[in-house]
């Protein structure tokens, strides 16, 4: 499906700015206020379901409704009839209808592109963090879940800010309330990597659902990698349900020990035993990054009853050294002085 060049509305299509198995974007321009857009196009084959017709309008309008700083803005939302697509593309099935989302550009790239790149530092993590935890208990505050949080889905500008998309598009591939993640037709409900047990499940889905994606995303900015991996869905889905995540220090000896807890939390198989909301995550994220020791230094030692006990004192080769030449100076000018009064007593001495 090729609409460079075509017009969407009063939307001109300039590039293809990024393509994946549910959805084109495209960069557009907006005639009537000069502006450049994204414009987010359904794959075909997702729009010639019916359920998916019914609920795009629905879920377009909640989504529109989203205001924050921190979540990309849906500008538009349309249909482009298939009769309309087969004039500019003789093979296009006329029967099929084109839905679309006009929303906000970002030219920053996404978080999954930078983790390509590059793990974060555990302040570049608080930052990101920082930004859009309240984006999304914003969302949830409106009644939306997110339900597909993964680092594709967090766009960042051209000052570094990081944004939310991608809202409602996971509702909108359901099928059937009533169906777990794994009886779709060949899908799921979301990531399998980013996927809590109760979404596994097809059960009890909330603001906590996103909370664990946003955990699993953040262990993955602080080690690269993702503390579930294996060969199938079902085993990614049965280690999400049943096996803890491996500690952070694992893959990083030199990650704040202070910020595990924190994880385990976000983590927890039980929704109860998450944090109750995204911005209570980031700030014991913050909580455990200041409280642990400059790197360097010696960090106290818990005893077995919980009291801490003084760290240990640790000396480098250097200040050693200044140690010994320190000693031997005092002993040479301790000699010195001896010597002298011994002098003076022969003198004296010699003279009575």
């Amino acid at each position: 499906m090729n609409l460079i060049g075509q017009r969407l509305g009063q939307y001109e299509v300039l590039a293809r700015f990024g393509e994946g198995g549910m959805a084109t974007v495209f960069r557009a321009k907006q005639d009537k206020v000069g502006r450049e857009v994204a414009i987010k196009v359904m794959a075909p084959a997702l729009a010639q379901r019916e359920v998916f017709a019914q609920r795009f309008e629905r879920e377009a309008k909640l989504i529109a409704q989203l205001s924050h700083p921190h979540i990309v803005k849906l500008f538009d939302y349309g249909t482009l009839r298939g009769f309309h697509m087969r004039l500019i593309d003789p093979t296009f099935d006329p029967k099929t209808d084109i839905f679309y989302f006009v929303m906000e550009l970002m030219l920053g790239g996404s978080l999954a592109s930078r983790l390509h790149k590059a793990r974060f530092t555990p302040q570049e993590t608080s930052h990101v963090l920082r930004q859009i935890a309240p984006a999304l208990d914003y969302a949830h505050e409106q009644g939306i879940i997110h339900r597909d949080l993964k680092p594709a889905n967090v766009l960042f500008d051209d000052h570094q800010n990081a944004f939310l998309t991608d809202f409602g598009i996971a509702k909108l591939m359901e099928e059937d309330a009533g169906q777990n993640a794994l009886t779709q037709e060949g899908t799921t409900l979301g990531t399998p990597s980013y996927m809590s047990p109760e979404l596994w499940q097809g059960e009890n889905i909330g603001s906590w659902t996103d909370i664990y994606a946003l955990g699993i995303m953040v262990f993955e900015m602080l080690t690269g990698k993702l503390p579930f991996v294996a060969g199938t869905p079902f085993r990614v889905m049965h280690m999400h349900l049943f096996d803890p995540p491996p500690a952070l220090q694992k893959y990083d000896a030199t990650l704040p020990a202070r910020l595990e807890p924190v994880l385990q939390r976000v983590l927890a198989k039980d929704p109860k035993d998450r944090y109750p909301t995204a911005v209570a995550f980031a700030e014991a994220f913050d909580a455990a990054l200041q409280a642990a020791p400059v790197q360097g230094t010696a960090s106290p030692t818990p005893d077995p009853h919980g009291k801490p006990t003084a760290a240990k004192n640790e000396t480098s080769p250097q200040s050693a050294a200044s140690a010994d030449a320190t000693r031997w100076l005092l002993i040479g000018l301790a000699v010195a002085l001896a010597l002298s009064l011994i002098v003076v007593v022969v003198l004296l001495s010699s003279r009575s």
